[in-house]
């Protein structure tokens, strides 16, 4: 039996059929009527819902620990399923029952609850983003008030302190990734680093993003998650578009590989002859760069796969 769940902040829509009859309910997202719905249904039942920020992991974590199949589907998927059979009501009933009927069409794959550490330093590290992207607000703004005609002293020292309290925030946090990484993944925290130009924050990304190299099977499929492996549009012969990279995924991860290009061009070997042939054919530094990014992507995705040092005979 497949059950079709709709999840929003502060309620829980949920569409199952018995006996051929479609059945809906509403419920208030509290723990107590989670195990309530829980309760309501067969232990064979096949719950999907779509992931909805962080609004679906608690009420996903308690269908899995009750011993439900579970599964968490990417939203754009039941959007474009949706518009395939031309659905045009939007509400929490109906969506419940699209999710309901996608699962029934297509057999969506079983999530599995990351490990705690992993939750934890997912919430770190988007905590750090958040405060690089703090500082970032508080510079353009110190900026656009020494512009003003008559800048403001009290404005000016304020973004100061502000400033200063970001730096030492950010400081604690990457000081508390650093130390909570190399707890829980002591020999991939030092493997990772013995690949020339990989430094401490792409390590720790890495680490984080990829779940202790768990969650992906291959170097393409993380290549495509992180965004950076090439995309093509076009058709027939009128249809001859700019290909491009996939920017809809972490534009941390593919930052941090970025940056590291360009070192890596002069002290990653494989990098480097890569780096020379391209420059040769005339290829754009920036495709370059992203070419290079990849190149770097793979010889992460090997090492953190195999548990082993960095090899440079092996990189090519």
């Amino acid at each position: 039996m497949k059950v079709g769940i709709d999840v929003s902040k502060l309620t829980f829509d949920a569409s199952w059929v018995v006996d051929g009859k479609a059945i809906h309910r509403c419920f208030d997202y509290t723990v107590e009527n989670v195990d309530s719905f829980v309760a309501l249904l067969p232990k064979e039942a096949h719950v999907v819902m779509e992931a909805t920020g962080v609004y679906h992991s608690r009420l996903a974590l308690q269908c899995y620990e009750a011993g439900l199949s579970t599964s968490v589907v990417n939203p754009v998927v039941i959007k474009r399923f949706g518009q395939m059979l031309f659905k045009r009501v939007k509400s929490d009933k109906a969506d419940a029952e699209l999710i309901r009927q996608y699962a029934e069409a297509h057999e969506p794959d079983l999530w599995v609850p990351s490990d705690k550490a992993i939750h934890d330093l997912k919430q770190a590290l988007s905590w750090a983003d958040d405060l690089v992207r703090e500082g970032t607000m508080a510079n353009n703004r110190e900026e656009a008030v020494r512009h003003n005609a008559v800048p403001s002293k009290f404005v000016l020292g304020e973004i100061k302190d502000f400033r200063k309290y970001l730096k030492a925030r950010t400081k604690k946090c990457e000081n508390y990734l650093k130390a909570t990484v190399k707890k829980h993944f002591p020999e991939l925290y030092d493997s990772l680093q013995t690949i020339p130009s990989v430094g401490e924050k792409t390590t720790i990304e890495m680490i984080v993003v990829t779940e202790g190299f768990t969650k992906f099977e291959s170097d393409k499929a993380l290549a495509a998650y992180v965004g950076v492996s090439p995309t093509t549009y076009s058709s027939g012969t009128s249809v001859h578009g700019r290909g491009g990279i996939n920017r809809s995924s972490r534009g941390r991860t593919r930052q941090c590989l970025y940056v590291c290009s360009w070192t890596a061009r002069r002290s990653n070997p494989a990098c480097a002859a890569m780096y020379e042939r391209m420059k040769m054919a005339g290829k754009p530094p920036k495709v370059i760069g992203v070419a290079l990014a990849h190149k770097l992507l793979r010889q992460i995705f090997a090492v953190g796969m195999s548990g082993q040092d960095y090899r440079a005979e092996c990189a090519y």
